[in-house]
């Protein structure tokens, strides 16, 4: 009986740890600030996901040389009485983007009255050519902010140009109905047919046929032939 008294005592300071050490844990000072990155993106009324790294491709972003995303920085304490200043760092053990492939505030502000606010950063197409990056930043205590919850200090992006792969709007009704399978070739040529194209992104279908036919009449023209040495397939009609 003593044995397994002792058993108990042992996975129970096991699972007081644990909650203790918890990520979202941290001690809360009254009348103190303190910021995290918010991590959670709600995908339905009842269904959020955590979300530690976001991604991007400027093959996604025709036309796109600079893509701006904004973090969500949450506030934990009362709101603030005036416009704040608080503190992030680029993380280099944890970063392979160079300094001209990004742009961030070198002095962010936490806006008064605010639960929520975001962060801008900016990301660069060039130089980034083929080669895929990541940028990690991390929240770091000043004189008006503490830090908020374990976990939630850091922010990442990484991203890529890889037009290897078809874009995220290049999808299997686009490649059945508008385009034919993809390529790069075919996307280049798409681009040269339609100087203005930036993707399917929003158009309706009359706007996607425009887009197909221009290019079939350059493919025509031009005799362009695909990567595969034969000629450049649209399926539209």
């Amino acid at each position: 009986m003593k044995y397994i008294t002792n058993i108990l005592l042992v996975i129970a300071a096991v699972l007081i740890f644990q909650n203790c050490s918890h990520e979202d844990s941290f001690i809360y000072e009254v009348g103190e600030q303190y910021l995290f990155f918010e991590r959670y993106k709600r995908i339905s009324k009842t269904e959020r996901v955590r979300i530690d790294t976001v991604f991007y491709s400027f093959t996604d972003y025709v036309g796109k040389t600079e893509i701006t995303h904004f973090f969500k920085v949450g506030l934990i304490g009362d709101t603030l009485a005036e416009d704040t200043e608080y503190k992030i760092i680029v993380v280099d053990s944890l970063t392979t983007a160079k300094p001209e492939q990004y742009d961030l505030p070198e002095h962010p502000i936490f806006h008064k009255g605010s639960a929520v606010d975001s962060l801008g950063v900016t990301i660069y197409k060039a130089p980034l050519e083929d080669e895929e990056v990541v940028l990690t930043l991390r929240l770091v205590e000043n004189s008006h902010f503490g830090l908020g919850y374990n976990g939630y200090l850091d922010a990442r992006i990484r991203f890529n140009d890889d037009d290897s792969k078809p874009p995220k709007w290049w999808n299997r009704e686009v490649e059945l109905a508008y385009l034919g399978v993809f390529s790069k070739t075919k996307l280049n040529t798409i681009k040269a047919a339609n100087p203005d194209f930036t993707g399917f992104d929003g158009l309706n279908a009359t706007q996607k046929r425009k887009i197909a036919l221009n290019t079939k009449d350059y493919i025509a023209e031009h005799n362009i032939i695909d990567e595969n040495g034969k000629p450049m397939v649209i399926p539209m009609y």
